[in-house]
């Protein structure tokens, strides 16, 4: 039989790992946040992998990870931004220029990436994770309360929709 090392250990766990706490009970969004936790760890897994290719090998292998990731982002931030709209959180402007100011900062990275080092690659990398962990801790956070309720009203609603078309269909005697 063989044993770990704490070194393989190490090397099998996500540098990221996705928290119980980090959940927001809003199932959708909790869903984009794991996958977004997920891409942070394929980024960190590119970096890794320096030493195994050539600088042009790298460079594609992180930029495809680093496109992709740009990507997914700006598809979360249009959909979570379009349900706090929709619920009216009172926060939404400010939540939306944090936003827009992410997507600024990691879209410059990305017109960098050619001259990117791998000191660059993983600085970037924590940041990211750090952005985003924080991110959904505190701000996504304070928007869950009106999310949900704004969610149970719906649930709410369409349950009364739908006990009254069924009594109109119910024959009368």
């Amino acid at each position: 039989m063989i044993t770990e090392t704490k070194e393989t250990e190490e090397l099998n766990t996500p540098w990221v790992q996705w928290d119980k706490k980090l959940e927001l009970g809003i199932p959708r969004i909790d869903s984009q946040h794991r996958k977004l936790v997920a891409m942070c760890n394929e980024l960190r897994e590119a970096l890794m992998n320096r030493q195994k290719r050539s600088k042009d090998e790298w460079l594609v292998t992180v930029g495809n990870v680093l496109r992709q990731a740009v990507s997914y982002t700006q598809t979360h931030f249009t959909d979570e931004e379009k349900l706090m709209k929709a619920c009216g959180f009172s926060g939404y402007e400010a939540h939306k220029q944090r936003h827009k100011e992410f997507v600024q900062t990691i879209t410059q990275v990305l017109m960098g990436f050619d001259e990117m080092t791998i000191t660059l690659g993983f600085d970037f990398a924590d940041y990211l994770r750090d952005w985003i962990l924080s991110h959904i801790a505190y701000e996504d956070k304070q928007y869950c309360p009106v999310m949900r309720s704004f969610y149970h009203a719906l649930q709410e609603y369409s349950r009364r929709q739908h006990e009254a078309s069924n009594t109109a269909l119910e024959p009368t005697q």
